[in-house]
Parts: C-alpha cells; structure tokens; sequence
C-alpha cells in the first residue's frame, strides 16, 4: 500500500489530533441549545454561537442569511386503543395536521404494494415502520398514519411528515402491542388526537468563506444542518456532522496559502422540514454556483462506526478517494449514492456532491439501515458521540479537501441531459409524480380536507 502524503497534509492531521475544539464546540451546541428546531430561540442561538466560532477563527465574511419557510411547532397528541381502552404513548410528527380520527387500524409490511390493495387500507389508520409511504397511504384511502419505530429500545421516532391526516410516533414495542391486540380482537379501532400550529418562520444559514491562494475563484464547500428536534440534543443528526465541517474550516485556514481554490464553511438550517435553507442559499448565490466545485454536506457523523464517503453517482472520482483511502491507512468505504437532504439542490444544478458519514450497520439497507441509530429519536445526545470517528471523519474531510482545491484536473459539473439519465434524478421525477398525483387525488376532495392540508398544497 503507497501512502504519500506531504508535509502539509501531516501538519493538517497533526492539527486536528492535537486539538479539542471539535468536542467542545460539539458540547456547547448540545447542552447549551438543544434540538435547536429551526426558528425557534434555540435555533437561533445556535446560529450566532456558529458565527461567533467563525469569527473566532478569523474567517472571512461571517454572517447570516435569514429566509421564511413554513415551519410549526408540536403541541401534544394521544394514542388510544377503543375496546379493550389502552392508552399508548406517541409523539405528534412535525407538520401534522389537528385533528382527530377514530378507525380500524391496519399494519403493512415495508415494501407494501398500495395501488393493488386500495380496499384493504380505505378508511383505516396504517401503522408501518417507515414514514415515507404517508402519501402512498392516502392516495389509497388512509385516514390516519402511525409510524412505529423499526427497531426496539429506541423509544418513540420523529420527523417532519407531508400535513395530510393525523399522524404520529410509537415506539417499536407498543407497535408490537398493537399487533397482538389486532390479533385477538379483530378489527381493532384506535384514536388519534394531534395538535400542531402551523405558521411562516424566520431561520438563519451560517456563511463564511476562507480565501485561498488568490489562484482561482473556485471554491469547495462544507456544510451540513444544524437544526435537529425537540426532543432531544441532535447531536448526531446533526450537530457532530456541523462542528466537523466547521473544525475542516478551521483546520484549513491555518494553511489557506497552500490552497488554490477557496473554502467556505455554510451551516443550514431547516433541513429537517424540507431542506428551506440548502433552497434559500442556492437561489439567493445562483450566480456563484458554476465556480463550486465540490460540495460536502455531512449528515450523521461520527456515531462510532466506520467513516464513509459517499458521492452522487460519481464512479469516476472512486480513485481519487481510494489514494486517499490508502494515503491516510483507514477503512472508509466509498459508495455512489444520493446524498442527504442538503446535497439535492447541488446535485440538481450538477455539481460534483458527496457526504462522510457513519457506514450503515451491517445487515440492513436503505432507509431502514439508518433508522438502526439513534436519529430521530430521545436518545440523540451528545454522550453518543465517539471522539475518534469524529476525529476521522474530519480528517477525510480535511485531506479531501485539500486536494480538491490543488488539483488540476477535476469533473465539469453535469450538463441537464447528464443529470436526467441518473438514477436518483429518475427517483426524484417518481416522487414528484406522486406528489402531483396526490395534488390531483387531494383537489378532487377539497371540501373534505384538513386546514393544514389546503396550505400544504401551496407549497407542494
């Protein structure tokens, strides 16, 4: 194995070993701001600590960039089992819609085939493991959606969910439950009750930038989402993702004379209720977009597994992370893949994306895969972070990005005609299909519609 890395680069990994503050700018963001859900004051408090640490280390331009999206707050919810009368323990899912629904409660499969089994969920709650099928769910005649956490022992799930009809979180055991009182009552009924206020928020992106030689007006970008849940720390999604691309900033500056293209270190915010700030960055820095030439956006980093590199379906940068694989001796799995919720933007204007994340457990796969972590959930804190995967994970990032501002030749970002023939850009179009679907299916009953899904429409 040919490991060759130069004395920069030495000096880099040197830097970031013998430093602290990654873990300790980690633990203030944690303790001192929480969930940090997007346009609350603990959202914005993160956003000023982040531009203080920029400051701080002597980037360039730090300042905010506020934008408005439709944002809510979660109020309480109730779960009830009707005969025999059970109470079960539920969190409201973000963007929800108030109301109140009682029906016969179906579980499916993941994988379940909707459009051939209308009449069998028509009118019933649909409880599943993965709360990606809501819209699915509806189109066939749902009335309320239970998401139950596919593994045990990680309480209750959260997540933004389309505002359609009541839908809440249950943990995996009481989804359990639910099973074996279907089981031997038949047909069983449950209620749900959710209350959650919808309105127009204000958030912040956190910008900066780190001039580099003076040699090209290109630049690298690293970012990742610092706004997470109420209910617990996000530290994993995405607090430790956020301090590592804010450490690589940090890092790099010390060395900027040696970088031919620019650094800049942008922080989202809003990821989690349909990426608002990724949105609101690339529309308002349009013009800039052609001189980005990479683009890191981090999501769920540093839980203690093998560290990953994914890209968007670039096989012809797999050598480029394989030196680097073998130059700094680590494991680091290189996959082609869509990247998380931030990258999209920057893939759908072509532009070379990737992401360093924890590697999925072995044994599971897609979605599910990282629903096995403690994303999403209460037990998202800061103790479940590990020092020496985020150490890792910066330093891939750092050492990539490094040479990604020195190289020569690089990939010209894609034309329109490449980007449509890619799979995930195939995926994309299926989704947008369905949402128009459903638009379609949802105007055809507008007198039979909730309030928050009439203004749900708008923004589909």
């Amino acid at each position: 194995m040919n490991r060759n890395l130069s004395n920069v680069e030495k000096a880099i990994i040197g830097e970031i070993y013998s430093s602290s503050e990654a873990l300790k700018n980690l633990t203030i963001l944690c303790d001192e701001y929480g969930g940090r859900l997007a346009g609350s004051e603990e959202n914005r408090g993160a956003a000023e600590f982040i531009l203080g640490k920029y400051e701080d280390y002597g980037f360039e331009n730090p300042h905010l960039e506020a934008y408005k999206f439709p944002g809510d707050d979660v109020v309480s919810s109730e779960l009830e089992i009707l005969e025999p009368k059970k109470k079960v323990p539920c969190l409201t899912l973000p963007s929800t819609v108030t109301g109140e629904v009682e029906a016969e409660v179906i579980y499916l499969e993941h994988g379940y085939e909707f459009e051939n089994q209308k009449d069998e969920i028509d009118g019933k709650i649909v409880m599943m493991t993965n709360r990606t099928p809501l819209i699915k769910s509806v189109l066939a005649g749902a009335v309320g959606f239970i998401w139950m956490h596919p593994f045990p022992m990680m309480g209750p799930p959260t997540g933004h969910v389309a505002s359609l009809v009541p839908s809440v979180g249950i943990k995996h055991e009481d989804g359990l439950m639910i099973n074996r009182f279907n089981e031997r009552y038949h047909n069983l009924r449950v209620r749900i009750k959710t209350e959650c206020n919808h309105y127009e928020r204000e958030s912040w992106n956190v910008c900066a930038e780190i001039p580099g030689n003076g040699k090209s007006d290109e630049f690298i970008m690293y970012g990742g989402h610092y706004d997470g849940h109420v209910i617990a720390q996000a530290a994993f999604d995405c607090g430790a993702p956020c301090m590592a691309s804010l450490e690589i900033g940090r890092v790099l500056s010390k060395f900027s004379e040696h970088l031919d293209r620019n650094i800049r270190v942008v922080l989202f915010s809003s990821e989690e209720f349909g990426c608002w700030g990724s949105k609101a960055y690339a529309e308002k820095h349009a013009d800039e977009l052609k001189d980005m030439r990479f683009t890191y956006q981090l999501d769920c980093t540093a839980g203690g597994g093998t560290q990953m590199v994914s890209v968007d379906y670039w096989p012809q940068l797999e050598p480029f992370f394989e030196k680097i694989r073998d130059d700094l001796n680590v494991e680091m799995p290189i996959i082609q893949r869509n990247g998380p919720g931030d990258s999209r933007i920057f893939f759908k204007h072509g532009i070379p994306t990737g992401c360093i994340r924890d590697n999925k457990r072995e044994g599971y796969s897609g979605r599910l895969g990282i629903l096995s972590t403690v994303r999403h959930t209460y037990y998202d804190t800061l103790d479940k972070i590990d020092i020496r995967s985020l150490k890792e994970a910066i330093t891939i990032g750092a050492i990539s990005g490094y040479r990604m501002a020195n190289a020569e030749e690089w990939p010209a970002h894609r034309t329109k005609e490449e980007i449509e023939a890619l799979p995930f850009t195939r995926s994309i179009r299926e989704a947008e299909d369905l949402n128009k679907k459903l638009v379609s299916f949802l105007k055809a009953k507008e007198d039979q519609l909730w309030p928050e899904t009439k203004e749900w429409m708008k923004h589909t």
